[in-house]
Order: C-alpha cells, then structure tokens, then sequence
C-alpha cells in the first residue's frame, strides 16, 4: 500500500472528533427531584445496556466514517504482491524519435521540440534515486547515454541537446536497443519511455514489438508518450533521378523528379526548380493542380558547368514539413571513361563491334570523346592494373589462369565494374566452378547451350521480349520511338540460371541489395541476361556473343545506347555510390597514391563541424568510407593540397518519411496491449500518469462509497434508536 497524497493522512486526526463530542454530551447533565422519577429510573435502568451499546456503535461508524475519508483523500494504491516490498525507484531506458517526420512545425516549433519537452518531463517524472540511459532513434540508434546514469542532471542536458535527423523512422530498432541496455541490469522495475509521433510507418513492425517484449523483457514495462497535432497538408520530392548514362560536361543532361501530394487536400499552382550547385534555377516546372495521393513525374534538364562532382537539386516552396521539400542528387560530370575490352578469340570480331560501339565517333574527333576503350589480351589480367579502368569486358574468353580469376575479383569486389559475353570459347565447366563458385563473381550459372551456333538445323531463332522492360538499361525502349528489341535474332545463347534469391548485405553499404537480377528475357521467358552485386561492385553477364558469330545485336542501332546505358549503370562514375539514403554508408574508390592520407568531411548545412577519416588501403586503390550520414543534403570531402573537392556525395530522406499518416484505432489499440500509450500536450503532468501506473490499482473511490454507506447507515440507525421504547 502507498499513497499519492500522504500528506492529507494529517485529516485522520479528525477521528478525535465524533469521541470527543460523545464524552462531552455524557457530562451534560443537571439534577432534577421529581416524584415520578422512581418510575423513569427503574426504565432506564433497564435499557441502560442496549442505549449504551446503541450509542457506541454510533461513535464507531462516525469514526470509521471520518477515517475513511480522510485515506480517501489521501490516495492509497494497492501494488501487487510481488512489488510490495521493492523500492520504487526505476532504471529506464529513454528512447527519443529524431527521425525526418519530426521536422514537422507549426512556425514557432518543430515536433522533435516537444518530443525534448516531454522526454525532460519523463525524466522528472522518475522517483528519487533512478537511473536513465538515452537513445536517439530511427531506423539506426545512437547511444547518448549508453549505460543507465543516476546522473539526471547530464541526462536532462543531452535530451535538451539531441538533434533532429533525416533518419527514416522504425521502432522496433529503438526499442530493441533500448531492451539491450536493460537486459544487464539487476533493478526490479524497469521501463522503457518511447517519446515520438504518433506516424503509423515506425508501427508497422508492432507485432516484432511485442515478441521482443515477451521473450526478452518480460519484466520491462514499456510506455509510449505521442507529442504533436496531426498535419493535415504536405508536399514532398518523393524521388529525384536520372536515366542511365554518363555525364558528359556542359552537355544537356535529364532529370526526372517525383512530386507527391501527402495531405488531403487538392493544391494548385505547384512550382518545382532544377538548381545546381545550389545556385539559381535553371529549369523549372509548374504543375496546374495535384490532388491528394497523387503522385506526378516531371522531366527537368540542366548542364554540368565542367567536369567533376555537382549537387543537382529539385526544391518545392517551403511548408511545415521542410524535410521533404528539396531533394539533392549528386552527379560527377566526365571527361573520360576508360574502358578495357579483352577479347578470348581475336579472330573473332567482338572487339571490333565493341570499341567501335563504345566510340561511335570519327577518327578524328575519337581521341577527345569521353569514352576511352583500350584493348587488352587474355593472358595480360593477371598482372594487369585493373584499377586503371571504370570498366572491364570480357569478350568470348577461353578458361582463364587462377592469377587472372583473383585479379578480377579484387577489382570487381572492391568496386569495379565487369561485363561478360560468352562466346564459343566459354566452357560451362571453368564459367561456373572458377568464376561463380570460388571467385563469387557470377549472377548466374551457365546451363545448356540453345540454339546452333552455325545456324545450321531445325533450332528455331530466339527473340528477345518486345515489351515490360523493368530494368534501368532496358528501360528506354519502353518509350514509344525507341523502337523494339524483339527484332533481334539470336542463333545461339548460353542458357543462365540465376542465383537464388538471397540478400547480400556487403552489396551495397548500408543495406540489403539483390544478389542477382534478371535485366532482359527472351521471348520464352528464359533470363537473356543478369545483373549481381558482388562486394563493392557489380557484374553484368549477358547470354550470348558481342561480335556477330551468335547473333545479329552488334548491327542494330540499339546496340550502342545498350552498351553505353550498361557501363554507365555499373561503373564507379555512374554516380549511384555518390547517394544513399539518409543514415546508409558510402564507400568511395579513390587513387592508390592517397591510402593513409586524411580527409576532412564537411555534412550540410555547416562550415565548422567537420570530421576527419583516414583513406584506407585496398588493393591497387584506396577507399573513403563514411556512415555518418543522418543529415540529408550534401556532403564534401576535401584533401589538403587540392583545390576541388576529392568528392561529394549526397544522403536522401526516405521518401515514406513524407507520409504523416497516423496509427489507426485499430493500432492504437493493438499497440496498447504491448504497453501504456498517453497523448502529451505542452503542461500536462506526466509524472502523475507514470505514478499512477508504477503503484498500481488506487482504492480513493471504493473508500468514497464506502464512506457514503457508512453515512446512510449511520444516519438510519440514529433514527432507529431514537424511537420511543
């Protein structure tokens, strides 16, 4: 038993009362001679015992009455038995939402404000001698205060000091974390306090929520404070992009950017700018109207100004939530492109289609284009310098020495780019054990041969498909006036058998990426080639010859575009490793010459915090990595000794971020059986909703009826008495 109000025990004392006014009223008496008083005496001298206990019955409900009343007032609660005995301080685990949805405001403050607001009153809300450990969270954590601290001092100080993110927003990811530090602690009451929106994307893993809960922290009670009105308006850059390609300087350049319309109500007059390098628009786009759900692509142009790294950003005019309102794409502008083309049967003519693919160009004008192929001989990979190239083809190679396999998998894992076209001199045997199984270099397998290579017999011609391209190189011939790709023929192709569908963690940096995809089908359906992920880099391996020995591509217009769309796509200047969303790691090549020199980081928006990391070796190059990207916007990195930038690279909030949609009742609900979920508004007590749950069951009104019973009795059974008898 405890009580939230002792003080007001002080009002038992008024027990005293009903006792003293019923030994007053005995001593008021007078004496009276009366010559019938024999009579009345000998009656009351009957009754004296029943009027006696009569009127002590009377002074004990009066009592009882008062007594009752007062530990009504003074708010006893019953814990249960198990918690009868412990102390009622509490070791907690304080989660604070800093993802991008927090941005959100209403001019004069941001949610994340009162997200700190009601995150301090939490910690005052804490019994004398608890301890509190602090996370920031969204879909990644960071421990402010990684053990639990009784220091509530520093604790107030790093809530009051925690800053917004661009971070998507998942909970079980806190909560998880948050669970760990209260695993190793021997406290008997332990909590967890979630200070966040009330966004219905960090729920949607609710059911991991109470697993965890279950199996891992029985003995944690979890509580959920939601800040914040609901926002009914929102317009977002969804998605910024470009088709694949290189990025040639000063040359006009395609961007497609997604604007969507989140609230619920219809907007008109959207105005949408291009700027580069955070300079004027170049481009501009309005849109009439968007209604609410809607999602509209535009098509924007801008040119690079010279070669190198460039921030190209799309912006909406500012509104509450200005998170999502710009979104920044960093692109490197190129001069030149070195490519290596080796070919395994120079009798044949892969190379030939290829390097005239890849320079589509007089002669005059070849050495100045930004395509650069070099032709390179089998038995050179081994010791070749690999990391001198954006890109490596294999054209038709026979089984290569284990020097040459190992070559070409440190340069594709480590961030290389690779495209194989098996020809007649490709074994199944060397493709598969060498290649695939030990090197890990192939998205699929090589199975039987289809068709007839020499055209020869009754095997029919394969096509490929003539629509439903979902592939980025592909892409382009979805559009009407591209033409079809089903009007090439195929003599023969190696039939490919796709990886199974596993994720590959390493693929790319800081999260999953399919290990292998199928880019283009024939016409049966079977892959006609296949793209994966190996380390760092990525590998392309298409089914048939670069030459015309299996088919006809290399003479069709479409060849060149294909060829340039699928080295852009994979290769280190394509630009994919310059953006990631908010929170993932880049990883950058750089020269061999910078291993072990410093590079100092400076994130958006500041020109004094700054970060140094060291390159680290790799082989035959050096490799930036950085994970620190919580911030959306523009990241530099420079070297001492330059003037440019070494590189830029860009974090990008999640999209879904932009989707204030809140929990549901049926949510709500769901949520509530994991723990105790309230509404904060500024000056609300907190402290009384966490005391009221910590103690348990109060009694104050079964003691306020029975005090109203007592009363009813009390006053029946006075007037029972005082009948005549």
């Amino acid at each position: 038993m405890s009580f939230l109000n002792p003080a007001l025990l002080a009002f038992s004392a008024a027990v005293a009362v009903p006792i003293l006014i019923h030994l007053l009223n005995r001593r008021r008496f007078r004496t009276v001679t009366w010559a019938a008083m024999r009579f009345i005496q000998a009656s009351v001298e009957k009754n004296r015992r029943r009027m006696e206990i009569e009127d002590l019955i009377l002074l004990a409900l009066r009592c009882l009455i008062v007594g009752l009343f007062a530990l009504a007032l003074a708010r006893p609660a019953l814990r249960s038995a198990t918690s009868f005995l412990q102390s009622r301080r509490v070791t907690a685990a304080l989660v604070l939402d800093h993802s991008a949805s927090l941005a959100a405001g209403d001019g004069a403050g941001t949610r994340f404000d009162l997200v700190r607001q009601a995150a301090e009153q939490a910690v005052d809300a804490l019994p004398q001698g608890s301890s509190v450990s602090v996370f920031l969270a969204g879909d990644r954590v960071t421990a402010a205060v990684a053990e639990p601290s009784f220091d509530l001092n520093l604790v107030r100080k790093t809530v009051r000091e925690a800053t917004l993110t661009d971070l998507s927003t998942d909970h079980p990811v806190g909560i998880a974390a948050a669970v760990e530090a209260l695993e190793g602690q021997a406290a008997l009451r332990k909590e967890i306090v979630l200070v966040t929106d009330r966004q219905a994307l960090g729920w949607r893993r609710l059911p991991e929520v109470a697993a965890m809960l279950q199996e891992r922290a029985r003995d944690v009670r979890l509580r959920v404070v939601f800040v914040a009105e609901p926002l009914e308006d929102n317009l977002a850059v969804s998605a910024l992009s470009r088709p694949p390609g290189f990025v040639p300087a000063k040359e006009p350049v395609r961007f497609d950017a997604e604007i969507a319309n989140r609230g619920a109500s219809l907007v008109r007059q959207v105005r949408a700018t291009l700027h580069i390098n955070e300079g004027r628009p170049v481009d501009e786009v309005i849109l009439d109207e968007l209604r609410p759900g809607e999602v509209r692509r535009l098509t924007f142009f801008g040119r690079m100004p010279g070669e190198g790294f460039h921030a190209v950003s799309v912006r909406l005019p500012a509104d509450r939530l200005p998170a999502d309102d710009t979104r920044t794409l960093v692109v490197e502008a190129v001069k030149e492109v070195r490519v290596l083309v080796v070919d395994g049967d120079p009798a044949s003519n892969g190379a030939f289609f290829l390097r005239n693919a890849l320079q589509p160009v007089p002669a005059e004008v070849a050495d100045s284009y930004y395509l650069q192929p070099q032709l390179g001989q089998v038995g050179s990979l081994g010791v070749a310098r690999l990391s001198d190239f954006d890109a490596v083809i294999l054209s038709d190679v026979p089984p290569l020495p284990a020097t040459a396999v190992d070559n070409l998998t440190r340069y594709v894992r480590e961030g290389g780019a690779l495209l194989l076209f098996p020809g007649p001199q490709a074994t199944a045997a060397f493709y598969n054990a060498e290649l695939g199984t030990r090197a890990g270099l192939l998205p699929a397998t090589l199975g039987a041969l289809r068709g007839s290579p020499t055209g020869e017999g009754e095997s029919p011609e394969l096509v490929l498909q003539g629509s439903g391209y979902q592939h980025p190189v592909f892409a382009l011939w979805n559009e009407p006036g591209a033409g079809s790709l089903a009007a090439v023929r195929f003599r023969a192709a190696w039939t490919l058998v796709p990886r199974p569908a596993v994720t590959n963690a390493v693929a790319v940096p800081g999260g999953d990426a399919p290990v292998s995809e199928v880019m283009v089908r024939f016409s049966d359906g079977v892959p006609a080639a296949v793209e994966g992920a190996v380390g760092r880099g990525r590998v392309m391996l298409f089914s048939s010859t670069a030459g015309t020995a299996w088919n006809d591509f290399p003479v069709r217009p479409a060849f060149i575009p294909l060829l340039h769309r699928a080295i852009a796509s994979i290769a280190d200047v394509q630009g994919g490793r310059f953006n990631v969303q908010a929170g993932g790691q880049v990883a950058l090549r750089q020269p061999a010459e910078l291993a072990g020199r410093d590079v100092t980081i400076v994130p958006p928006g500041s020109t004094e915090r700054r970060w140094v990391r060291t390159l680290r070796a790799v082989p035959g190059a050096s490799l930036l990595e950085w994970d620190e990207t919580a911030k959306a916007g523009v990241y530099r990195a420079t070297i001492a000794g330059r003037s440019t930038p070494l590189a830029l690279f860009a974090a990008q909030p999640d999209p879904a971020e932009s989707d204030l949609t809140e929990l549901s009742s049926e949510q709500r609900a769901e949520l509530e059986r994991v723990g105790q979920v309230m509404d904060w508004t500024p000056g609300m007590d907190l402290r009384a909703a966490f005391d009221r749950e910590r103690v348990g069951v109060e009694l104050w009104l079964p003691l306020a009826l029975a005090v109203l019973l007592l009363g009813m009795t009390e006053v029946w059974l006075a007037q029972r008495f005082s009948r005549p008898k």
